[in-house]
């Protein structure tokens, strides 16, 4: 929560951002203490240079004891036993949320005002949620940065794994275009090109992390700035990506990249400043892999083509039988018709043609599909326009006869209740 969780607990508790030595000395202490408690214990790598922090995360798993287990020991328990270990005077839990908010005392010094450290002490399921936690919050904005380079290439890393995104989809529902690849952070490091090694040590600058960023294989930075407004990052159409940076690559940045951009300093730095350099001295212009290659060697490495084809077909037949019932059926039905005919004949051709029922003792050409389950739209057309009279009719009249059926059933259950004998009151 960046420090402020506490802003808002009744009494409020100052949590100031914290200077670095600040910062060690509770992270050291904390860490030591919970190593009592847990078998595996873990903090983010911090970005480079950053002056002051917000709030320290720490990361457990594997409680060394039913008092620190929430498997099998309520969690507001837990938290009360955490509390009273690490001396904190205030706790924040909220239900189906993994991070807990600890209040520890700033250390004492010469303040008039009592001060207070912020730790968010998040839950992992076991030591390998905890090694993909590290491994994804690590070095502040580096996963925003590699976002940036990584999508246009059809690849998205969020909070559970490695995805490859199928194009068609994600135009207009990104989370069913995502395929999981893996959640194994050597994996997905050897896989973009980066140094493994390089990626669990702290980076001496802003400008080291940079250029280890710069070392993806899919990174490129595009020869000159293009004019207009719109999303350079991330554009599914052309596939190749490219960095463009400077004040025009500002304007075609996504909406999240725009806000990181006002809020994250080391994000801005690597938009204007650290891309327009490469650019200067002519480094990274040349994009050496399409999205086309990225996911043929995703579908070998990870085996999941089947899983990518299949997903796409299904993808596919949704959307045609989407066009087939409101455009192809619904659409070509006349509007300047009674609504309550138009709507019998709809009902009726879409039992036709999308549930097969026979029509003049037989199944029509337009109920029939392909290989594949997909309708030829045109003979579905034709067919709605030479039937839709008839099929109104037909439908009319097994509407009617529903609805006398049904006050038929509605009476002779009237009926039988009311021959039901009375019990007599004494």
């Amino acid at each position: 929560m960046g420090g402020n969780a506490f802003n808002k607990h009744s009494p409020a508790l100052p949590t100031p951002r914290m200077p670095p030595e600040i910062y060690t000395k509770i992270l050291s202490q904390t860490l030591d203490t919970l190593r009592k408690h847990y078998q595996h214990v873990g903090s983010p790598i911090e970005a480079p240079g950053k002056p002051d922090f917000g709030d320290i995360d720490i990361m457990v798993a594997s409680p060394l004891s039913r008092d620190f287990d929430t498997l099998t020991t309520p969690r507001k328990t837990v938290v009360e036993n955490l509390s009273k270990t690490l001396g904190a005077a205030a706790s924040i839990l909220e239900s189906g949320n993994p991070t807990i908010n600890l209040a520890v005392p700033w250390p004492a010094g010469e303040e008039e005002e009592q001060k207070y450290v912020q730790i968010d002490l998040h839950v992992c399921k076991d030591a390998k949620d905890l090694t993909w936690n590290l491994f994804h919050a690590a070095h502040g904005d580096l996963w925003n940065i590699l976002g940036t380079t990584i999508r246009p290439f059809g690849l998205t890393v969020n909070d559970k794994g490695m995805y490859l995104r199928i194009p068609e989809i994600e135009l207009l529902d990104r989370k069913k275009s995502m395929v999981f690849l893996t959640d194994s952070p050597s994996q997905i490091l050897e896989f973009l090109g980066l140094d493994e090694r390089k990626w669990w040590s702290e980076f001496g600058s802003r400008r080291e992390m940079f250029e280890f960023a710069a070392g993806c294989r899919m990174f490129w930075v595009k020869e000159n700035e293009v004019e207009g407004v719109g999303d350079v990052v991330g554009d599914v159409e052309g596939g190749v990506g490219g960095q463009e940076g400077g004040e025009k690559g500002k304007k075609k940045l996504k909406h999240n990249d725009r806000q990181r951009m006002a809020k994250r300093p080391i994000f801005r730095g690597w938009i204007e400043e650290f891309i327009p350099l490469l650019r200067e001295e002519g480094r990274c212009g040349e994009c050496k892999v399409t999205r086309e290659q990225v996911t043929e060697e995703a579908f070998a490495k990870w085996g999941v083509k089947t899983e990518y084809e299949e997903r796409l077909r299904a993808w596919r037949l949704a959307r045609h039988e989407d066009e087939l019932w409101r455009e192809v059926i619904k659409g070509s039905i006349p509007e300047d018709v009674d609504p309550l005919f138009r709507g019998a004949a709809i009902r009726q051709l879409k039992v036709v043609i999308m549930e097969a029922e026979e029509w003049e003792g037989t199944v029509p050409d337009a109920a029939k599909k392909n290989e594949e389950g997909f309708h030829d739209l045109e003979v579905v057309r034709k067919f709605v326009f030479d039937n839709w009279k008839k099929a109104g009719e037909v439908g009319w009249e097994r509407q009617q006869k529903r609805a006398m059926e049904g006050m038929k059933a509605k009476a002779e259950k009237k009926r039988k209740v009311g021959e039901e004998p009375k019990e007599s009151i004494s």
